[in-house]
């Protein structure tokens, strides 16, 4: 499986596409805040012109981490069953579950790659052209990574098992996307109902970002700025990783032996 890693981070870091999707995502940053920037010079009595304004974008949406950590996913394997690299793997010897584990480790390495300039872009960019000003600072921005680490690793890995499992991308996206924000979107609403599905909505990632947290022009009120709440992040993360992992490891063992 070590060279198949080495293989998959070869192909990955020479595949135009990841540097264009670093590319967009860096200057998706730094034009946010030179339009905040042109906004503020222009328009009088402007009040979004702030760091605080340009970091509360991120920090209020923690769940924008699995959203890019699918985007990485899908960037760099949704052609592998139309152009016929998952078959070519397979005939080489390599398992379904080698390629899932080493799809997983490989899509970390790229994610921590392009999340890094990113990053350097979007504190920069917000320190160069906005005022210093408001309640969500450096810190909160900093300590979302952490706090969401976990959550969008589990996020990432839920990707590319759908990926593996379902031959057309689209059917894999859908899937994902109702794992990880419909389904507990309608537990949580039901639990205003029942009663007894309230411990299981609240410890769902999207819901609990949702109600445990406030971040808006005047407070930044975050989940991860407690121990509790840091501590329910990466237990969150654990399970999803958890529960991700060995579902893939045991539903595409099962797809290599039938």
């Amino acid at each position: 499986m070590l060279n198949y890693i080495k293989s998959e981070c070869y192909r990955a870091l020479h595949t135009r596409s990841l540097y264009l999707l670093l590319g967009i995502f860096g200057g998706l940053t730094a034009f946010l805040n030179l339009v905040l920037y042109l906004f503020t010079a222009y328009t009088p009595n402007f009040r979004y012109g702030t760091t605080s304004f340009s970091y509360s974008n991120l920090v209020s949406q923690p769940m924008l981490y699995c959203i890019a950590a699918c985007i990485v996913v899908s960037v760099l394997y949704e052609g592998d069953s139309r152009n016929g690299t998952r078959k070519n793997s397979i005939a080489y010897g390599i398992s379904r579950t080698s390629m899932f584990l080493g799809k997983c480790v490989v899509s970390l390495i790229v994610s921590l790659i392009i999340l890094i300039p990113v990053m350097a872009v979007y504190l920069g960019s917000a320190v160069v052209f906005l005022e210093e000003a408001g309640p969500v600072t450096v810190q909160d921005m900093l300590m979302e990574i952490p706090g969401v680490s976990l959550i969008a690793l589990s996020a990432l890995i839920l990707a590319i098992l759908l990926l593996e499992l379902f031959d057309k991308t689209i059917l894999g996206l859908i899937v994902w996307y109702a794992i990880l924000f419909a389904i507990p979107k309608v537990i949580f609403i039901l639990s205003m109902k029942l009663s007894f599905l309230t411990p299981l909505a609240l410890w769902l990632p999207v819901n609990f970002f949702s109600a445990e947290m406030t971040v808006n022009l005047t407070t930044c009120s975050t989940i991860w700025q407690t121990a509790a709440g840091m501590a329910k992040c990466l237990l969150a993360g654990t399970a999803g990783i958890l529960l991700f992992g060995i579902s893939g490891v045991l539903l595409l063992r099962k797809k290599d032996l039938s």
